[in-house]
């Protein structure tokens, strides 16, 4: 008996401080991942205001940090004097621009990694599984044919065409996932076909339109924030934020969806159901996008490779992270676009950064963070 009860304390003293030590590195890593959201955080904020800092009128960044926070405290300047010039300038003009490229980001951001976890596929997300182009078919019918959404505004009317035709993509996708022998590059090949077939039909849109519509669906297709007005910021923040924070709020079980259907469904996840809650939410999502920025490629496939490599698998980190950089991103895109290549469209600019991006990572990214 002496010698048994010698040898469990023996084991328990060379179990003990492996399970601490183990707990000890977990905590260092959570904080790790906090610390790079929040320096996301502040890198946000800070490209943000210098980005309503760029144009013809020129406001300097600390100008702009304190008419922004006068403006918050509800301080009001003088009919005409130059600091109402300026407030106005900010707060008219640059930040509902700033807000859309910050929104859009996130949304796109955050929707990457939802379509990568349900699909656990490196290579999905909303641009690549044809959400996109097929919610750019309701923006191209509303714009050149008229065709809206009967009981909807100009705006919701946008909004709603480009949600209709932005889940049949996505309903096609899960429908391919459920067939037998579906592998990662089926379901990318699926997305690739469904966006070609979705891309054709808003060009035949186009070529049957009058020259003046088909250039304005043309300014979606490509992406760009030159026409984003403030009137559609708040609808925009509402619908990203919302749907930011349900994923969030369900990240445990996006965990669990990753682990593959069979996995999720023998620990008590209900597969169906929330993948297609999940592609409802998303749906908005990229439908509001698509219908006040227009598609912007790469957003949502680099971000989250990006954000993987640093927070890891975890959605309860890769969300909120993909969600702070992936603003941060298409802001600093924008401000490339105004000021270095002298106003081209923020899209074609994204696309530029992240092709290059993208590629790095397949050939010299890490295999296990998948």
């Amino acid at each position: 008996m002496r010698k048994v009860t010698t040898i469990a304390i023996s084991s328990e003293d060379t179990v003990v401080p492996d399970e601490r030590d183990a707990i000890q590195n977990y905590q260092i890593q959570v904080l790790l991942k906090i610390g790079i959201i929040a320096a996301g955080l502040v890198i946000l904020i800070l490209v943000a205001v210098f980005a309503v800092t760029i144009g013809a009128h020129e406001i300097g960044m600390i100008e702009a940090f304190r008419i922004i926070w006068d403006h918050i405290c509800g301080v009001e300047y003088e009919l005409g004097s130059d600091d109402w010039w300026d407030s106005y300038v900010i707060w008219e003009e640059r930040l509902p621009r700033t807000f859309a490229a910050i929104f859009a980001g996130m949304g796109l951001a955050v929707s990457g990694v939802v379509m990568q976890s349900m699909l656990r596929n490196p290579l999905a997300d909303p641009y690549t599984t044809g959400i996109s182009s097929g919610a750019m078919v309701g923006i191209a019918a509303a714009i050149s044919l008229g065709i809206v959404i009967p009981a909807f505004s100009d705006e919701m009317g946008l909004m709603a065409n480009a949600f209709v035709t932005g889940i049949i993509p996505a309903l096609m996708i899960v429908g391919v996932t459920k067939m037998k022998n579906t592998s990662a590059a089926t379901i990318i090949l699926a997305g690739l076909a469904l966006s070609f077939m979705f891309g054709a039909i808003t060009q035949m849109i186009m070529m049957g339109a009058e020259a003046e519509k088909s250039q304005e669906v043309y300014k979606w297709m490509v992406g760009t924030l030159n026409y984003v007005v403030s009137d559609k910021i708040p609808l925009m923040a509402v619908i990203t934020l919302s749907g930011s924070i349900f994923f969030l709020i369900v990240s445990k079980q996006l965990n669990l969806i990753s682990l593959g259907d069979t996995g999720a469904k023998s620990l008590g996840l209900n597969v169906e159901s929330f993948r297609n809650i999940c592609l409802l939410v998303m749906s908005v999502m990229i439908a509001e996008q698509v219908s006040v920025t227009g598609v912007l490629g790469f957003v949502g496939l680099v971000v989250p490779h990006m954000m993987r490599m640093v927070v890891g698998a975890d959605t309860r980190y890769l969300i909120p992270a993909s969600m702070v950089f992936g603003g941060a991103f298409v802001v600093i895109s924008d401000i490339i676009a105004r000021t270095v290549l002298d106003g081209i469209s923020v899209g074609v600019v994204i696309s530029s950064i992240g092709g290059p991006l993208f590629l790095s990572f397949i050939i010299w990214g890490r295999k296990e963070i998948w």
